[in-house]
């Protein structure tokens, strides 16, 4: 037995203990290892049982590219132009978020934290593609529930019974089981398509890794047998993985390299039935894409038009402003509030809730240099309603500094304006009054540290996104290209 240290980051191993690891550069991640000696006859028995099920037919001499081209032209299908087997799905939200569906010989992360329903969304996933795809066979592996508890979701999420389930956490176990399905459709020619679930990696273990089931280098063993598993059998196998409380998914930085495609279920600000679904890596397909899904007791449902979904109500009062962000392809209503306060401190404090600090003190000193305002005194308190968690968008800047003049001001952000840039469909020259509690006006603008005024990025999406919500874009002040423009903007500036 011999002693060496482990990087719980990046998995670099090292004869002796180092404060700084010389691979990913964190400190303190090294932990000592006892290394046994493999067992050389149970690894090679374990590594050649799928080998002898599938025949060995795969041949290692080099292919030219000329002759891998005109193979794909001779089979080529524009409803999947890879020409590798693919899974499809009968949902077709699901079938455009993963580019038309699953390939059979590709293995995927679905990470999440605790309690957010990956275990639930991975029945759902099997059964959309029992339903979508002919001829699928599906293999459930559950390492951390009972069969019984597994079964009770399944009946209330009406997952098709012949679904297969298996209580198992060895690797040598779970493999044998797999090879054993694919001889048996060896010898009953049957070409039905197979997709695993694991549920989940950091549960399994396998006896020719070291360590305990979730360490470095369990993990990364076992992720290398399924990834091995997927290409040489043609299965797709989906992995449930864990998100620790910083974020990161658990295990080894490897992992996320090793798989095809990492699957992402977070849950917004401020919400507790909703999560957001998205891909963080995707070999095959666009990682721009984002799926709402809201919890119910039927398991996890896709909104159709989430544009409104994180916002409670929409009123007009003051140092409130609404603005569109944009999530990866996805646009999102958001509100910003403001309160803005004279403390009668010769500082004021400055908080920001979704978004950061330094944002907000960047966009008062704008203020404060561009329009001549002296807001030192003044605490400033931002909250941003409607954005999931992490995502930051600059286009809000014009929204959020509107806010704060609403707020200053004491009056709504339509109040601030004259009657004549107020409405649209209000002529400069009429006389008329315009109602300022209808008008609904989403605001979209990026500032520079100069002081001017840019457009919002994907501006077009984001116009087509407000009117299909009944809002106006920029009304009021379309034309803006400065901020010291606003003075002739607002009323009594």
């Amino acid at each position: 037995m011999k002693s060496s240290f482990v990087c719980s980051s990046c998995s670099y191993i090292s004869l002796k203990w180092l404060g700084k690891c010389p691979s990913c550069g964190e400190w303190n991640t090294f932990e000592e290892k006892q290394v046994v000696e493999k067992n050389t006859v149970k690894s090679n028995s374990f590594s050649n049982s799928l080998g002898s099920t599938l025949g060995e037919t795969q041949s290692y001499s080099p292919t030219s590219l000329e002759d891998i081209y005109s193979s794909l032209a001779a089979s080529f299908d524009p409803l999947n132009p890879t020409g590798q087997g693919l899974l499809q799905f009968s949902n077709p939200f699901l079938t455009d978020f993963w580019n038309k569906g699953v390939l059979n010989d590709s293995l995927t992360l679905l990470a999440g934290e605790p309690g957010l329903g990956k275990s639930t969304f991975a029945l759902q996933i099997i059964r959309d593609l029992i339903k979508g795809t002919k001829s699928l066979d599906a293999l459930y592996i559950s390492a951390e529930e009972s069969l019984y508890q597994l079964a009770a979701r399944a009946q209330r999420l009406d997952i098709p019974a012949q679904i297969q389930v298996l209580n198992a956490n060895n690797l040598e176990k779970i493999i044998e089981v797999v090879a054993q399905k694919i001889h048996d459709k060896q010898a009953k020619n049957e070409t039905k398509n197979l997709v695993l679930i694991i549920d989940s990696i950091q549960t399994i273990f396998s006896n020719s890794a070291t360590g305990s089931p979730g360490s470095v280098s369990q993990v990364t063993y076992i992720v290398n047998q399924f990834l091995n598993l997927t290409k040489t059998a043609g299965i797709a196998v989906i992995l449930i993985g864990h998100v620790t409380k910083t974020g990161d998914i658990a295990g080894p930085k490897t992992l996320e390299h090793m798989v095809d495609t990492v699957l992402l279920i977070d849950q917004p600000q401020n919400s507790s039935k909703y999560r957001t679904l998205s891909f963080t890596k995707h070999r095959f397909g666009s990682t721009d894409k984002l799926l709402f899904l809201e919890m119910a007791e039927n398991g996890l449902t896709i909104v159709k038009n989430p544009s409104l979904l994180l916002l409670e109500n929409i009123e007009v009062g003051i140092g409130i402003a609404y603005s569109l962000a944009l999530d990866r392809e996805l646009p999102l209503l958001v509100e910003i509030q403001a309160l803005v306060h004279n403390s009668g401190n010769p500082f004021g404090s400055r908080e920001a809730s979704g978004t950061n600090k330094t944002k907000l003190n960047i966009l008062v000193a704008i203020l404060e240099k561009y329009l001549q305002l002296d807001l030192k005194s003044f605490d400033i308190y931002i909250q941003i309603l409607g954005m999931p968690r992490g995502l930051s968008d600059d286009s809000l800047d014009l929204a959020i500094i509107l806010a704060i003049l609403s707020s200053l001001r004491n009056q709504t952000v339509d109040e601030l304006f004259e009657p004549q840039f107020s409405d649209s469909k209000v002529s400069p020259k009429s006389t008329a009054k315009v109602d300022k509690t209808k008008l609904r006006t989403v605001f979209c603008g990026r500032l520079t540290l100069s002081g001017k005024v840019r457009n919002a990025t994907n501006f077009k999406t984001r116009q087509s996104a407000a009117k299909k919500l009944g809002f106006e874009y920029n009304t009021a002040i379309t034309e803006l290209k400065d901020i010291q423009d606003l003075k002739k903007y607002l009323i009594k500036y």
